[in-house]
C-alpha cells in the first residue's frame, strides 16, 4: 500500500486519486484545518463523480478516454457534472432516484467548497463534519469500489479527533 504513494499522481487510477485525496482530507481534519479539509473532501467527491461518469461512458458505452476527459473538464465542477453528465446517465440507467437522494448533499458539499475557495471563508469543525458525512454518502453511491475504505477512514477520523479534543480539555 505504501508503494501507491510513490506513484506519480497523474499515473494513478481515479480510485487511487480519490483515496489519496481522502487520506489528505482526514489528516487535515485531524490537524483541525477545517477549511483545507473541506477542499480535499470536495475534491474526493468530485473524483467520485468522474468515476461514475467514466464507468457509464467508457465501460458501458465504449467511448474513448480522451473524449470522456473533455466532457468531464467542460462540465466544470461537481454541480456541472451532476447536471450535465450524472443526471442523464442515471436516468438512462433507471437509477435517478438513487442519485436524486444525494443531490442536496452534493449541493451542500459544493456550497461549502465554494465558500472557502471563492469567498475565502474559514470553516469550523461542525461545517467540516457535515461535509465529511455528506461526502461519505455521495462517494458511496458514485464510487462504490472505494466506499468501505472511505467510510473506515472517516470513522477513525471522527472518533480520534473527538477523543483528542476531550483529552486536551
Amino acid at each position: 500500500m505504501g508503494k501507491s504513494n510513490k506513484k506519480p499522481y497523474d499515473e494513478r487510477t481515479d480510485d487511487e486519486k480519490l483515496l489519496s485525496n481522502w487520506k489528505k482530507a482526514v489528516g487535515l481534519f485531524e490537524r483541525e484545518d477545517w477549511s483545507a479539509s473541506i477542499m480535499r473532501v470536495a475534491t474526493s467527491s468530485e473524483i467520485a463523480s468522474n468515476i461514475y461518469v467514466r464507468h457509464y461512458l467508457q465501460e458501458r458505452h465504449g467511448l474513448p478516454g480522451d473524449f470522456v476527459n473533455s466532457l468531464l473538464k467542460s462540465a466544470n465542477g461537481m454541480a456541472g457534472k451532476l447536471r450535465q453528465l450524472i443526471t442523464p446517465a442515471a436516468k438512462s440507467l433507471g437509477k435517478w432516484d438513487e442519485i436524486k437522494s444525494i443531490q442536496q448533499k452534493i449541493d451542500s458539499i459544493n456550497t461549502h467548497r465554494n465558500e472557502v475557495a471563492h469567498a475565502g471563508k474559514f470553516k469550523n469543525r461542525k461545517d467540516a463534519r457535515v461535509v465529511v458525512e455528506h461526502a461519505i454518502e455521495v462517494i458511496g453511491i458514485l464510487a462504490p469500489n472505494v466506499k468501505e475504505q472511505v467510510a473506515c477512514q472517516a470513522e477513525k477520523l471522527t472518533s480520534k479527533s473527538s477523543r483528542r479534543k476531550k483529552t486536551r480539555g
